[in-house]
């Protein structure tokens, strides 16, 4: 008898939370899945001064709201704003992970989640996203 290995279907994006007002509201849309709601958010707080702290968090969380939008070119370059601001920033690495992934680019969806894990061990969403590409790579 064999068995059917089952693979989740799509990556775990991070919301990234502050004490900053808006930048919380906009992670508590990423958590809820309501992209559009986080992209908005996220595209009128980036250009505001924000610390960098904040700005990190709020360019996560847009990334994710891309991703999870289907605007994944979009999705990168503002993980890619992020990691400008901290190349070991796990969510923004996790997010960008998870756009390439979404966009049907694998290989580099797997190295972003190992750097993930690599500036941040254990995370729960990066943990899940290395199993999924363990899992894909083994069906």
């Amino acid at each position: 008898m064999s068995f059917a290995q089952s693979c989740e279907a799509a990556p775990e994006l991070a919301g990234h939370r502050t004490a900053n007002g808006a930048v919380r509201a906009q992670y508590n849309a990423v958590e809820r899945g309501e992209w559009a709601d986080a992209v908005h958010i996220g595209e009128g707080v980036v250009e505001t001064g924000l610390s960098s702290r904040n700005k990190i968090a709020a360019y996560s969380n847009l990334c994710a709201g891309y991703a999870g939008s289907g605007e994944f070119e979009a999705a990168v370059s503002a993980c890619n704003s992020a990691l400008a601001l901290n190349d070991a920033a796990w969510r923004a690495l996790n997010n960008r992970g998870a756009a390439h992934w979404l966009a049907g680019n694998h290989d580099s969806a797997a190295a972003d989640f190992r750097a993930a894990e690599a500036a941040s061990p254990g995370e729960d969403e990066v943990m899940a996203n290395l199993a999924l590409v363990t899992c894909m790579t083994a069906s």
